[in-house]
């Protein structure tokens, strides 16, 4: 079996060599998306804080009150994060099949 590349694991067969979506997995990838997450929140939050401080002026009346500074100072920075995860999983979903077909040609 192992000619073949598999190796057996009671009733399965396994391939030899790891996938790229295993690599994704364990203490050290959670540790580093976690990392990176807090990382590009702080981040978010000044842009946000910046563009609200701005633009405060030409908001209206009811956009004014506290209430609606302090949700918009909270959901921002988390909308803005989910936008960017999102992006870069379009972006590895994109660039992954060029990979996978430039090493089976080489």
């Amino acid at each position: 079996m192992a000619a073949l590349g598999l190796r057996y694991t009671g009733g399965d067969l396994m391939p030899l060599t790891r996938s790229a979506s295993s690599a994704r997995l364990g203490c050290g990838f959670i540790l580093l998306t976690v990392l990176v997450s807090c990382a590009l929140l702080v981040i978010n939050g000044m842009i946000v804080g910046n563009v609200l401080t701005s633009v405060f002026d030409s908001l209206p009346t009811v956009f004014r009150q506290q209430r609606w500074m302090q949700t918009i100072n909270f959901l921002g920075p988390v909308l803005i994060l989910v936008v960017q995860w999102w992006a870069y999983d379009v972006a590895v979903d994109w660039l992954l099949p060029m990979r996978q077909r430039s090493d089976k040609k080489g």
